[in-house]
């Protein structure tokens, strides 16, 4: 499990190597396919829906483990990086990774400053969200 949760890190990362050559794109990842099974162009809708859901963080996500048995993950690039503050974040975001596994709380993964992984719960509504993406619980 622990092997899975670097491998998706480093998968998720990876973002900065290639994003000046092509378009931003949102990327949807199968958590039980290990794979991601949809690209889409980062539209205004879309980063304005997912600023708001990252602008809704109001708890640390408890868990030790936050890689879900199954679900799905969704990646989303800001650029240029945008400032968020909230009651538990403040800093630059870059990028974001949502986490939707099934039959649990959605939360949020990002890097802070120091390139650490700190995972959020959000309060906003997120079914927006997903049907800008055309993905469905």
């Amino acid at each position: 499990m622990k092997k899975t949760f670097i491998l998706l890190l480093i998968f998720f990362s990876s973002y900065g190597l290639y994003a000046y050559a092509q378009p931003l794109q949102v990327e949807v990842f199968d958590v039980k396919q290990s794979e991601v099974i949809k690209q889409i162009p980062l539209e205004e809708n879309i980063r304005k829906e997912a600023f708001s859901l990252v602008k809704s963080a109001d708890s640390l996500f408890p868990k030790l483990n936050p890689t879900p048995i199954s679900g799905f993950m969704v990646k989303v690039p800001f650029e240029p990086e945008e400032e968020i503050e909230t009651k538990v974040l403040h800093q630059k975001v870059n990028q974001v990774i949502f986490i939707f596994p099934e039959a649990e709380k959605p939360y949020m993964l990002i890097f802070n400053e120091k390139k650490q992984p700190m995972f959020y719960y959000f309060s906003e509504d997120h079914l927006s969200f997903l049907k800008h993406i055309k993905m469905e619980l």
